[in-house]
């Protein structure tokens, strides 16, 4: 019950979140080449994970999480993100998914 009560919290959140890791990785001095990007890309990318993450936990398996992944990773090398970056942003998004649930 609590995990469930977690993950309608995060997803109702989604659009908060999002935005909270777009500003991070815009003041961010590891994550440079994400500012490149076209805007507001990387904030619907995470939206899409934070809103959906009840279907990502539970209707994916993982080939489907891997496919996604490896969809993300081609993407940012055909925009000549440095995959240091791209980790970089991944614990953007753990930090600030961590920060969000204390307060809450």
């Amino acid at each position: 019950m609590f995990s469930y009560r977690l993950v309608r919290l995060i997803e109702s959140h989604a659009d908060a979140l999002a935005e909270g890791l777009e500003e991070r990785a815009q003041t961010n001095a590891q994550v440079t080449h994400f500012r490149d990007l076209p805007a507001r890309e990387l904030r619907e990318r995470v939206y899409e994970i934070y809103r959906h993450l009840g279907e990502w936990l539970l209707g994916k398996n993982e080939l489907d999480i891997e496919h996604r992944y490896r969809e993300i990773g081609a993407r940012r090398a055909r925009q000549r993100v440095l995959v240091s970056e791209v980790i970089q942003v991944i614990v953007l998004t753990k930090e600030n998914l961590w920060e969000f649930l204390k307060s809450a």
